[in-house]
């Protein structure tokens, strides 16, 4: 149990040392909010993971990202699947087609 609150105050004194450093290092202040928004919702899930490991919740958002990386990966390969094939089709077919057709401008 200390262990884990130890962690988890390890992780905020992290979080709170990267936004500093990344605010830090931001060449302008016009992407100072945006930043902010981002670091904001990050540290919300920083504060509410232990309620996550608690009630069960981190392994189905664990679950639901490695399915999404799951669709990632399958969709990459469809359009290399596509490319090849799209490669293919016109390699062959571009003679015919072009073959007797004439363009006007």
């Amino acid at each position: 149990m200390t262990d884990g609150i130890y962690s988890w105050i390890q992780n905020v004194a992290c979080f709170f040392v990267l936004l500093s450093a990344v605010m830090n290092f931001l060449p302008d202040n016009s992407y100072k909010k945006y930043v902010q928004f981002y670091m904001g919702l990050l540290l919300i899930l920083v504060i509410l993971s232990p309620v996550f490991q608690f009630t069960g919740l981190e392994n189905e958002i664990y679950s639901f990202f490695r399915e999404f990386q799951a669709l990632e990966t399958e969709k990459e390969e469809w359009q290399e699947r596509a490319g090849k094939w799209e490669e293919t089709w016109n390699a062959e077919g571009e003679e015919e087609i072009l073959k007797g057709q004439e363009v006007s401008p």
